[in-house]
């Protein structure tokens, strides 16, 4: 993942951080703003991955879309 991430600038940010992962033990959560953004990870991802002889079982795979639309009235 380091080296996935390392000229990555996407993702959404939160209180100043950029986030665009979660791990925990052998899951990885990605966490971009927009479809086109997810699909340009996972493909740098698949990439990175098969140099090492691994794959993505896209079987295996959720994908949760939340879209937040915040209105500020005054």
């Amino acid at each position: 993942m380091r080296q996935v991430l390392d000229n990555w600038n996407g993702g959404i940010t939160i209180g100043g951080s950029k986030i665009s992962n979660l791990r925990f033990a052998d899951d990885t959560i990605l966490i971009a703003a927009s479809q086109e953004e997810l699909v340009a990870l996972l493909n740098i991802l698949e990439q990175h991955s098969a140099a090492y002889g691994l794959g993505i079982n896209y079987n295996k795979n959720k994908v949760m879309i939340i879209e937040i639309t915040i209105i500020i009235e005054r």
